[in-house]
């Protein structure tokens, strides 16, 4: 799924695979620092996506990525 993910952010942001990795890398650190304080809201998740141009349906990634 990071593949997908990866080539979605590449076509929404024009750029190429190492600057939509690092805008991903972004996201989701913010999203551990949020958890970490225990102030992570699925909002959050919601505006991870809408920054990086990608639909909801990425949602699902930013979960499987933090549980673990």
């Amino acid at each position: 799924m990071t593949d997908s993910i990866i080539n979605s952010i590449c076509n929404t942001c024009s750029c190429n695979d190492e600057q939509a990795k690092e805008y991903l890398d972004d996201e989701v650190r913010n999203l551990r620092d949020l958890q970490e304080l225990g102030d992570l809201r699925s909002s959050d998740i919601e505006v991870a996506c809408d920054n990086l141009g990608v639909e909801y349906d990425y949602i699902e990634y930013f979960i499987g990525v933090l549980c673990f």
